[in-house]
């Protein structure tokens, strides 16, 4: 599959910024267009009072108001790549829904790391968790600061044989070859094969064209501690690796290996679930 569309989540928090020339420097690799679409969390106090559609859309309006400034930086900045990317903003819906609706017309999404709280210049709390397992569709979570100048020179796969871990990595294929180096990693004794074909990881990508080094280590207690290092010591501009999550109160809520994963990893971690 070719990445020619990408959905971009862009708020009033400066880390929207990097964001949004990661999603640029990405597209243009891959002769990708861009849609970047606008959202943050409705002021509570307000929403409260928005006893009508009318009322609900001065609200919003009145949000926007408080962050103008956010606002109109980015779109000036996304103005310099038109017509290859398109502004948009999330209007009478909530920013979750709305998200969630377009990435069903996405290769891929591009967005930024979970907020442990609610802030008033970003996405609800939960937004990136709801985003990922709800929509189907791979997204790349840039950590904040993001300071590297390469994306996807060097690679590096958590691979444990699961349907997750194997979306993943086939929904970086695009990016994959064209890497000067990938590396593939397990913490499972025997690593992960084909049941009957006896295939594995690295085998499974030298049939696509890409030359992969296996890393196979014992079982460890904090497998996204030991992905951290060995991304450090690899050089990895990228990590690749399947997401887990599940429904608790209705809430979207990602597994403790992902949660900590994205905590840990101070390179962009490419997802699917």
């Amino acid at each position: 599959m070719a990445i020619r569309s990408i959905l971009l989540h862009v708020d009033a928090a400066p880390a929207s910024i990097a964001r949004l020339a990661f999603a640029h420097a990405l597209a243009d690799r891959h002769g990708a267009r861009v849609t970047a679409l606008y959202g943050v969390r409705p002021d509570a106090g307000r929403a409260a009072f928005a006893y009508s559609a009318g009322a609900a859309l001065r609200a919003i309006d009145e949000d926007g108001m408080l962050h103008a400034h956010a606002r109109a930086q980015l779109r000036d900045l996304l103005a310099e790549h038109e017509p290859e990317c398109v502004w948009c903003e999330v209007a009478g819906d909530s920013v979750r829904h709305g998200f969630v609706a377009e990435a069903m017309y996405a290769d891929l999404l591009v967005l930024g790391p979970p907020s442990p709280v609610d802030d008033d210049a970003t996405a609800p709390h939960g937004f990136v968790e709801s985003v990922i397992l709800a929509s189907g569709t791979p997204a790349i979570v840039v950590p904040h600061p993001h300071r590297q100048e390469t994306i996807g020179e060097r690679v590096l796969i958590a691979w444990n044989g699961s349907a997750a871990a194997a979306r993943a990595m086939k929904a970086a294929l695009p990016i994959l070859q064209g890497a000067a180096e990938v590396h593939v990693a397990t913490w499972m004794q025997p690593p992960p094969v084909a049941p009957f074909s006896r295939l594995d990881a690295c085998a499974w990508l030298e049939r696509q064209g890409i030359a992969a080094r296996m890393h196979s280590g014992d079982p460890v207690p904090n497998v996204a501690g030991a992905l951290a290092t060995l991304a450090a010591e690899s050089g990895a501009d990228l990590v690749v690796m399947g997401c887990y999550g599940h429904s608790r109160l209705r809430e979207q809520v990602f597994g403790g290996v992902t949660r900590t994963a994205l905590a840990k990893l101070a390179v962009p971690i490419l997802m699917a679930h």
